[in-house]
């Protein structure tokens, strides 16, 4: 018993001298990384414009999804159990979705569809993080900040001529989240975050594609909204110790 205890009581002393040997944990610094995962949304577009004294159906809903992978930069500043920083990301986008509608028209003598699409190409968030150690290795945050991102919108009804609005626009939105991040070495963490963002609506111009009045230009006959949620893992390099 003797021989146990005195086992047991050196056994905790070498432990408790390695954690005083071991350096404290910090998340200050400055870091870069690298990030994947899936992005999606939903859009409902809307007819702002009559096309005339056939009613038309109403625009379908969509929902654009797909991968999303890019690079971030940022800098946390620690106190305490509390991480503070900033950080911003550029990510390229495979998001789309489409949907169609046939017949659109009521009322026509002849078959007719409306086909609606919306696809993301990119995007950027600059965006403040906060957030509080759970322990020293695992962070839990709120992020929120600014959003761009490049969408190309698109309606194309065929009467039977192709009438079609296409409109590609970089637009400027808002963004939160959250997620959870681990230091798993001196200088490396992992993370899973969730954003959502939301940009203004769009409404593309129109053009007659064949026909007798080919060439012809529409007015903007269609509203699209946009929004995204992202979620992703990422992985990041901290300078310094």
């Amino acid at each position: 018993m003797r021989k146990a205890l005195l086992a047991s009581a050196s056994a905790l002393a070498l432990s408790c001298s390695a954690a005083e040997a071991a350096p404290p944990v910090s998340w200050t610094g400055f870091y870069v990384g690298a990030n994947a995962g899936y992005g999606w949304g939903s859009t409902s577009p809307v007819q702002i414009f009559d096309l005339g004294p056939v009613p038309a159906g109403a625009p379908p809903n969509y929902h654009p999804n797909g991968f999303i992978g890019g690079g971030q930069a940022g800098y946390n500043w620690q106190t305490g159990m509390w991480v503070f920083g900033g950080e911003v990301d550029f990510s390229g986008l495979g998001v789309r979705g489409d949907s169609s509608l046939s017949p659109f028209f009521g009322g026509k003598g002849f078959a007719n569809t409306g086909t609606f699409s919306s696809r993301y190409d990119w995007l950027f968030t600059a965006r403040l993080r906060g957030g509080f150690l759970v322990t020293p290795t695992w962070l839990i945050y709120v992020t929120g900040g600014l959003a761009v991102t490049q969408v190309r919108d698109s309606a194309t009804v065929q009467i039977p001529e192709t009438w079609t609005w296409t409109q590609t626009s970089t637009l400027t939105g808002g963004t939160i989240g959250g997620g959870i991040e681990t230091m798993f070495g001196p200088n490396w963490t992992a993370r899973l975050e969730y954003l959502y963002a939301r940009f203004k609506d769009t409404a593309p111009p129109g053009v007659i594609v064949d026909g007798p009045a080919a060439g012809t230009a529409l007015d903007p006959t269609f509203s699209f909204n946009h929004n995204l949620n992202v979620i992703r893992f990422a992985f990041n390099y901290k300078f310094g110790s």
